[in-house]
């Protein structure tokens, strides 16, 4: 049970020599067991354990009983554990050590911390416009009605933005806990991509952007999935591609079948995205340029929720991009594995 212990386990006697350390201690000080055979406890740890971790600390600090610490090492966090241990005649008779990597837990804590921070500033920025624009109305009541409607359409501006932002979050976290419901069934990838491109033709036009077809309409590309969710991944990725390329910019669509899946492709020149910056993307209220994205819309959810979406589909989504260069955005699906079609759309 020690030995494969997925914590660090070490036993050092009052003389310092290690009595016992497990594979997970050993990987943990990276070192091997001839070395911990011949190597007193202070020895094995200098450059590894900072700060006050001598066998003299540690019996000094556990006078009071169990002690716990944390250290960072090698890009890793651990907390460490260790209290005094007697032999069968009660007597002290060394300290016992239990070393648990928190990496993960550490990481996942403050990307809570950072959720939290983000959707209360998301929520606190419309809140305060409409605040503001109320009180305005209220003392002093403006005599023209240009001007109050004027304020009034504001208000209803933000008021749609808050309930996007929360529309957005409830559909992430159900899609992250399998709780969104799937109306799954075998639809032709192709139609439906003919579809979104169509929907978002004219906002493209108004942009004077080039787009361009480069798949067969009238090809076949079935994949079982859930028709409005796959329409929706599609329609975010090319609003994507239109917003954040120049007007007179250029965009190609394109699907291609490769041996049991599917690869959609969505290219643009547009801004790019830092190299920096890239695997980010599909970060929750991850923007680029937050001012100039606020300014566009969007609550900073579309691809985290996307990439959600791709994946309950056994899908992958993939994006490469160079600054000033453009974006291409390609989205993986598995192929129907039978022959025939159920319930095809």
């Amino acid at each position: 049970v020690l030995r494969h212990m997925a914590d660090g386990l070490i036993a050092v006697d009052l003389e310092g020599r290690i009595i016992h350390a497990n594979q997970a201690a050993m990987d943990i000080l990276k070192t091997t067991p001839e070395q911990v055979a011949s190597t007193d406890y202070d020895s094995l740890i200098e450059g590894i354990f900072y700060g006050d971790m001598s066998l003299k600390d540690l019996r000094e600090k556990a006078q009071d009983g169990p002690q716990a610490e944390s250290f960072e090492t090698g890009g890793f966090i651990y907390t460490i554990r260790y209290d005094k241990f007697r032999d069968e005649l009660n007597r002290e008779a060394g300290m016992i050590l239990i070393i648990q990597d928190i990496t993960q837990r550490h990481k996942l804590e403050n990307m809570q911390m950072d959720f939290v921070a983000n959707v209360s500033h998301e929520l606190k920025t419309p809140l305060t416009t409409i605040k503001s624009y109320t009180e305005t109305m209220l003392d002093s009541c403006p005599e023209d009605p240009e001007l109050s409607k004027s304020f009034l359409q504001i208000i209803d501006s933000e008021a749609d933005r808050m309930a996007r932002l929360v529309r957005d979050l409830l559909q992430l976290s159900r899609l992250e806990y399998k709780q969104e419901e799937m109306h799954k069934q075998d639809i032709n990838l192709t139609e439906i991509l003919e579809s979104a491109v169509t929907k978002v033709w004219l906002q493209a036009q108004g942009k004077k952007q080039q787009m361009n077809r480069l798949f067969d309409p009238g090809g076949v590309a079935t994949i079982y999935a859930d028709k409005d969710q796959v329409e929706q991944v599609l329609l975010n990725v090319l609003s994507n591609a239109i917003k954040y390329t120049e007007p007179g910019g250029r965009i190609d669509i394109d699907l291609r079948l490769a041996g049991s899946q599917v690869n959609t492709t969505i290219k643009d020149n547009g801004v790019g995205i830092p190299e920096e910056d890239v695997s980010r993307v599909f970060e929750r209220f991850f923007r680029v340029d937050k001012a100039r994205s606020r300014a566009m819309g969007g609550t900073g959810l579309g691809l985290a929720i996307s990439k959600q979406i791709v994946e309950n589909h056994e899908g992958k989504i993939l994006l490469d991009s160079k600054e000033g260069k453009g974006t291409t955005v390609t989205l993986q699906f598995p192929l129907v594995s039978h022959r025939g079609q159920r319930n095809i759309d």
